[in-house]
């Protein structure tokens, strides 16, 4: 049996006929970008997470640098993010100007430990970049109060969480601002790249509709109040989002489903394998990684019986040559230094077959009783 990572022919196969209906709708309308479609999807995502202002960007990384630009990013900032991430948390800061402050992460979740957080603030320190990544939430209890404690800015990378909800609240909405992503393996993925930005300040808001084109106020052409961006959605990619919203939840229920089987199988592995199984929120399944003792003869062993697995992340972002630059040495995260040896995601997708999704568990439980025995 081969068991795909990603499978994106699997998760497209539904909607095949609409995304030929929509390439030739939007291709023969003359609108192309920032039109109607845009505008629909800027509104059902306000709808759903209860934001005042929603913003479609071209991508998560440009939404990212839009934002942090209308925080006042630049030469002289110091901007508080994690070790372990997508480099976009770290780069977007670096290229406004600014100076990535890395923080440790919590040895299971790999998310911002907000000890360290408080350690690392500096005077010259005015955002932190709490991120979810995979299943699993940052503490935002946490770190909203070490935020306001120090009159920080929170930028919460919300990217791959759309749905998931914390304290009563939407993922995205916890800080100051937040922002979703909709490149293809996202929950809500696109045919294409997309993200939107959400927040409940007016000021934010209207910078960052700015941003995303040439900093234009969208009512008067060719007037530009800031030195902007060409970070503009897709006229198909807002169709098709707006069209795949409709079973969102759904899908997501199905992601669920998927999450817990893992997390029933796995629970009583410990040490060999530790999972994050915090029920205090309600999670969203993007990727389900676990810490594996034995990672490495684990995906070995897993790619010899046809399962696709990968690494999130093989190199925490500070010691990575791009940064060299902040002359940071080994043992300095070791935290997040940690779980680039042991992470390993195991395949989920709403459109995972349920014997895919047997094979996989039974391969995971085969491997550990297996190294159990040979200890």
């Amino acid at each position: 049996m081969r068991v795909p990572f990603f499978n994106y022919q699997a998760r497209f196969e539904e909607d095949k006929e609409i995304i030929k209906d929509i390439v030739y709708q939007v291709g023969t309308s003359n609108d192309f970008i920032l039109k109607e479609n845009v505008s629909k999807l800027e509104m059902k995502i306000r709808d759903y997470t209860g934001a005042k202002y929603a913003v479609a960007t071209s991508n998560g990384t440009s939404a990212l640098t839009i934002i942090l630009r209308a925080m006042g990013v630049g030469p002289g900032v110091d901007v508080l993010t994690p070790a372990f991430s997508f480099i976009s948390t770290a780069s977007t800061i670096a290229l406004l100007g600014g100076r990535p402050v890395f923080v440790d992460v919590n040895p299971l979740t790999g998310m911002m430990d907000p000890i360290d957080l408080e350690s690392k603030i500096t005077p010259q320190s005015r955002v932190v970049i709490p991120t979810h990544l995979f299943s699993v939430m940052a503490d935002m209890t946490a770190i909203t109060k070490i935020a306001k404690k120090y009159n920080l800015r929170v930028l919460e990378d919300s990217a791959v969480s759309l749905g998931a909800r914390m304290n009563g609240k939407m993922a995205g909405m916890l800080g100051d601002i937040g922002l979703y992503s909709f490149f293809p393996a996202k929950p809500l993925g696109g045919i294409g790249d997309g993200a939107v930005i959400v927040t409940n300040d007016e000021e934010l808001g209207r910078v960052c509709r700015m941003l995303r084109n040439h900093g234009q106020d969208g009512i008067t052409r060719f007037l530009h109040h800031h030195i902007g961006y060409n970070y503009r959605m897709d006229e198909t990619v807002a169709a098709y989002l707006v069209h795949k919203f409709k079973r969102y939840d759904s899908l997501l229920e199905r992601r669920s489903q998927i999450g817990s089987c893992y997390n029933a199988a796995f629970s009583n592995l410990n040490p060999q394998i530790q999972i994050v199984n915090d029920t205090t929120y309600t999670r969203v399944y993007y990727t389900y990684v676990l810490q594996a003792e034995h990672r490495n003869e684990l995906r070995q062993y897993l790619y010899g019986k046809g399962i696709e697995t990968q690494i999130y992340y093989p190199q925490v972002l500070p010691l990575q040559r791009a940064f060299n630059y902040l002359e940071h040495k080994k043992g300095d995260f070791p935290n997040a230094e940690l779980m680039t040896k042991h992470s390993i995601a195991l395949p989920l997708y709403a459109e995972m077959p349920h014997e895919h999704l047997e094979y996989v568990i039974k391969n995971v439980l085969h491997f550990t009783s297996r190294v159990k025995t040979n200890a």
